[in-house]
């Protein structure tokens, strides 16, 4: 069987996927129901507040405004569907741009503001990692989108629903078998600590679990926009395949350089490759693949249920991964709050640790939990040259 031929493009382009993408005593958490309607102590408020803290603005906007369509499209589902009954979500949305700092303070700030009953956290493993001992201290659930740093998830309060790439990124073995990879290169962000992590051991790990050698590896600047130099390093070694895993914006630029001198071998990214951040590489960028954790092409219910009710929301607009994750960090919550019959605090980090152990049905498909982190099985993504597609073996 020539695999080859099985890989084949999805009819149904998808215009998104992918990534990258303190202290404080606790006042009571148990004010959170009391404060925010009646009916606290005996079951749930009128209104259960949550501040959502998301980088609507700066380098990764295009994360937090889609997480936040995400996120709202979950609370109106929720709240008209009457789902917690007669309670109602309120969010509390705080733009935290690209500043550490400032997301900490609204974390913070949460803490001490007993109306706020949980966060839907940040993108950014940097933020991630600044609020998650303050949540922890405060006794506040956060619920995390992206953010796939290791030290981000802390405690029983912090939970993340976006898989670690190392859990899916495994999905790559049958394209490289397909192509013939043999010898590969790795350019990552070496400022970046997520991106760190996957070019100096997730990668490489999944790259060597294949058979494939790592012919050298370089790590770049946290804003570096010039790759010519390395590009044309690459492009005279001739690796089989160059693993690129830059932010989002550099990713076009990268790739472009790359064939400008004249490296023809396999490009091979990850999540930050979607959401149309290979758009300005235009047809340079055409056959680039990457895995993800989320296709609007998956044929699991639940995600064809999120497509259809996103698309009629967003005038026919396909969801990407981060609206996928979004979505899910809302609809987690709030089966926690359903569990805990309660806007506590405490109450509701244990509804949410039983909602974990039993998984449930998102929009990333189904969602199975390793402690407070999620797992999805992942799908190969690619660029056309015009859209983004997903890439499927047959099986015939």
């Amino acid at each position: 069987m020539n695999m080859r031929k099985n890989w084949f493009r999805s009819v149904f382009a998808v215009t998104g996927a992918a990534t990258l993408i303190a202290g404080l005593t606790a006042c009571g958490s148990s004010d959170a129901g009391e404060a925010a309607g009646s009916g606290a102590g005996e079951g749930l408020p009128d209104t259960i507040k949550i501040m959502s803290i998301k980088e609507m603005t700066g380098p990764v906007a295009f994360a937090g405004e889609n997480s936040t369509k995400g996120v709202d499209l979950a609370v109106e589902q929720i709240n008209e569907q009457g789902f917690l009954g007669d309670t109602k979500l309120e969010i509390d949305l705080k733009d935290s741009s690209d500043s550490t700092q400032e997301a900490a303070s609204f974390a913070t700030q949460a803490v001490s503001d007993s109306s706020y009953a949980a966060i839907l956290g940040p993108g950014l493993s940097a933020q991630a990692s600044a609020i998650s001992p303050i949540a922890e201290k405060g006794q506040i659930p956060v619920v995390y989108y992206q953010a796939g740093s290791e030290g981000v998830l802390v405690g029983d309060y912090t939970y993340r629903v976006t898989a670690p790439a190392g859990s899916y990124y495994p999905v790559i073995g049958d394209y490289l078998k397909d192509r013939k990879v043999e010898t590969a290169a790795v350019l990552y962000n070496s400022g970046n600590p997520t991106l760190t992590e996957l070019g100096e051991k997730t990668v490489p790990g999944v790259i060597e679990d294949n058979g494939v050698s790592i012919e050298r590896s370089d790590g770049v600047a946290v804003d570096a926009q010039d790759f010519t130099a390395v590009s044309s390093q690459i492009a005279n070694d001739a690796p089989d395949a160059v693993f690129v895993l830059l932010t989002g914006p550099q990713n076009p630029r990268a790739v472009s350089q790359l064939r400008q001198k004249g490296y023809e071998g396999e490009i091979i990214g990850m999540t930050t490759m979607g959401a149309g951040n290979l758009q300005t590489a235009g047809e340079e960028a055409a056959g680039v693949v990457w895995p993800s954790n989320f296709s609007a092409r998956s044929e699991a219910p639940s995600t064809q249920e999120f497509v259809e009710a996103y698309q009629e929301k967003y005038d026919g607009e396909v969801p990407n991964n981060y609206a996928a994750e979004g979505y899910d960090t809302v609809w987690l919550l709030a089966r926690g709050i359903k569990e805990a019959d309660s806007a506590e605090r405490t109450a509701i980090q244990e509804g949410i640790a039983k909602i974990a152990a039993e998984g449930f049905d998102g929009a990333q498909g189904p969602l199975a939990f390793e402690g407070n982190d999620v797992r999805v099985e992942g799908v190969l993504a690619s660029w056309d040259g015009s859209e983004e597609i997903v890439l499927t073996l047959d099986g015939s």
